[in-house]
């Protein structure tokens, strides 16, 4: 029998939101980066204070865990837009990824 994965404790509690958390709500968010390293996101997190509403969540792809910071949450895919054009242009040149909240 496989050994039971140990349960995931984050890094920085305060910036992070549980998956199923963030799939309950509704409407439009920005996906800032994703990645397999946890470090990755908190990285973004620390250079970007500014983004008091960004927060990081832990999902899975390809059988591993994948993390993701989002930015905000929007009404309108519009609203979602116009938060992208106003984020730093270091971030705007990653390329963000605006999602509906329900495809997470």
């Amino acid at each position: 029998e496989p050994e039971p994965e140990p349960a995931f404790t984050p890094k920085n509690a305060e910036r992070f939101v549980p998956l199923r958390e963030l799939k309950a709500k509704s409407g439009w968010t920005v996906q800032l980066v994703a990645g397999n390293l946890e470090q990755t996101a908190l990285s973004v997190l620390r250079e970007y204070p500014q983004l008091g509403d960004a927060v990081y969540t832990r999902g899975e792809r390809q059988c591993e865990s994948w993390f993701m910071v989002f930015y905000g949450e929007y009404a309108t895919i519009d609203a979602a837009k116009e938060a992208v054009e106003n984020l730093p242009e270091s971030l705007r040149n990653r390329s963000p990824w605006i999602r509906a909240i329900r495809t997470l």
